[in-house]
């Protein structure tokens, strides 16, 4: 996924709140049907969700239009798209892989229950329509090419590269996975909400050598949001 520019953090997000996730949906459509989906709350998050998916996409598009304005196309740090025919590459198969998870997925749930069924026709088909959207994309061979906005002003043109040694990369692979085991464990013997704040602590102030002030309102921030999200907001949602 680093490798082909695919984002990390939403795997995590889904392998840690996946499980919450599916059994307050259980729960919400066993207890009020769909009713539970006009509840003012459920509509709030909703509306944050869709903002931001797309609020990213139309800055992105509308900050390459001002630097196309400015300086044209190829010479600012922008995304732009080559058009080729059509052909696989490791993006290509990565895509493809996805689409035939999902598939399976839907397939293996098509004979479940509407109880059982709802999590993953609700997560599974979107993502799959999504996946072959992608995959479209990498048929039609569109990648991105990023300019250097600081090679663009020197006349170099190109990207610049920043060699890393494999030692380092080795180093700080296991680093991530040593918080990412730590983090589990940690919810395992103390729960979500004693885990987030704490490990947010500790890699702050340990892997990130963040000052105490820094620390602790990052800290603090972030244990407020997740309570507020999933403790207060989420427990007032089954109460209603």
């Amino acid at each position: 996924m680093e490798k082909l520019d695919w984002p990390r953090p939403p795997v995590l997000l889904g392998l840690v709140l996946g499980p919450l996730s599916e059994n307050r949906l259980f729960l919400s459509t066993d207890n009020y049907g769909l009713a539970w989906t006009h509840r003012p709350g459920v509509i709030g998050i909703f509306i944050i969700t869709l903002f931001g998916i797309f609020y990213p996409m139309i800055k992105n598009r509308r900050a390459r239009l001002k630097q196309e304005e400015r300086a044209g196309a190829g010479q600012t740090q922008i995304e732009e798209f080559s058009h080729r025919k059509m052909h696989f590459s490791a993006a290509t198969w990565f895509t493809i892989t996805l689409v035939v998870i999902m598939a399976s997925a839907l397939w293996t749930s098509r004979n479940f229950g509407y109880r059982a069924g709802l999590f993953p026709w609700v997560i599974g088909i979107p993502t799959f329509v999504l996946s072959l959207l992608q995959l479209a994309r990498d048929f039609a061979g569109k990648q991105k090419k990023a300019g250097s906005r600081a090679g663009a002003e020197f006349g170099a043109g190109e990207e610049a590269e920043v060699e890393i040694a494999p030692e380092l990369v080795m180093q700080r692979t296991l680093a991530v996975i040593s918080w990412t085991v730590g983090f589990f464990l940690v919810i395992w013997l103390l729960g979500f909400s004693i885990a987030v704040p704490l490990t947010i602590l500790l890699y702050l102030k340990v892997a990130g050598k963040e000052s105490w002030l820094m620390t602790a309102l990052v800290t603090f921030f972030s244990w407020l949001f997740y309570w507020g999200l999933f403790e207060y907001l989420l427990n007032s949602i089954e109460l209603w």
